[in-house]
C-alpha cells in the first residue's frame, strides 16, 4: 500500500509501507522523515495491526505479566492467587524418513533380498512440519473460584475470558488445555 508523506515545502511523497522509519531526500533538498508503519497505518484511518496471539503471550509470559493483573477472572474480586494453565496449542509432527512397512514388502517380494538391501541403504531424511506451541499461561483465580475448574472445559471457559487467551484460543480451537498441579 502506499501512502502519502507532505514535505514541509508542500510537495507530497508516495511511499511503501517498508520504508517506515526512513529518511527519505524530497525534490526541495529538504529530508523527509518517514513515520512508523503503526502512525502511517493511523495517519491512513486503517486499523492497528495487532501481533499474532502466539507472539503476544509470549511477550506476556517472558514479561513475567499476567494479563487480568490483579482480579480473578471468574469472581473479580483483587487476588493474588493465580493458576497454571497448561495449553497445548499444535504439535509439530516429526517424520523420521524410514519408508513405510509396504514399501519393505514390495521391493522384497519383487527384487528379493536385494530390493530390501537398497530400500534400508536408501538415504532418509527427517522431516518436520508444524512448530510446537505448548505454553503455561498464568490464569488469576481466587481460592473461592479455583473449585470450579473441575475438567478441561471449565478451564478453557475460565481462559476464554482473558482477551489476550482468547484470541489464542480462537486462533487454536481444538487446543488441549489443563490445570497444572500448584
Amino acid at each position: 500500500m502506499e501512502y502519502q508523506i507532505p514535505c514541509e515545502c508542500g510537495v507530497v511523497t508516495d511511499v511503501s509501507e517498508g520504508a517506515a522509519g526512513a529518511r527519505l531526500p524530497c525534490v526541495c533538498g529538504r529530508t523527509i522523515v518517514v513515520p512508523s508503519l503503526r502512525d502511517l497505518r493511523r495517519q491512513a484511518g486503517l486499523p492497528e495491526l495487532l501481533p499474532s496471539p502466539e507472539m503476544a503471550v509470549e511477550a506476556l509470559l517472558l514479561a513475567g505479566r499476567l494479563p487480568e493483573e490483579n482480579h480473578c477472572v471468574l469472581c473479580g474480586i483483587a487476588t493474588v492467587d493465580s493458576v497454571y494453565c497448561h495449553t497445548e496449542c499444535e504439535r509439530a509432527y516429526t517424520h523420521d524418513g524410514r519408508p513405510p512397512w509396504w514399501v519393505w514388502l514390495l521391493a522384497f517380494l519383487s527384487f528379493g533380498w536385494i530390493g530390501a538391501a537398497v530400500v534400508a541403504s536408501s538415504p532418509r531424511q527427517e522431516t518436520e512440519w508444524g512448530k510446537d506451541r505448548i505454553f503455561d499461561l498464568p490464569l488469576r483465580i481466587c481460592a473461592a473460584c479455583r473449585g470450579q475448574l473441575t475438567n478441561a472445559e471449565a478451564v478453557k471457559e475460565a481462559l476464554w475470558r482473558v482477551p489476550w487467551y482468547r484470541r489464542l484460543l480462537k486462533k487454536y480451537p481444538n487446543a488441549k488445555v489443563s490445570l497444572l498441579a500448584p
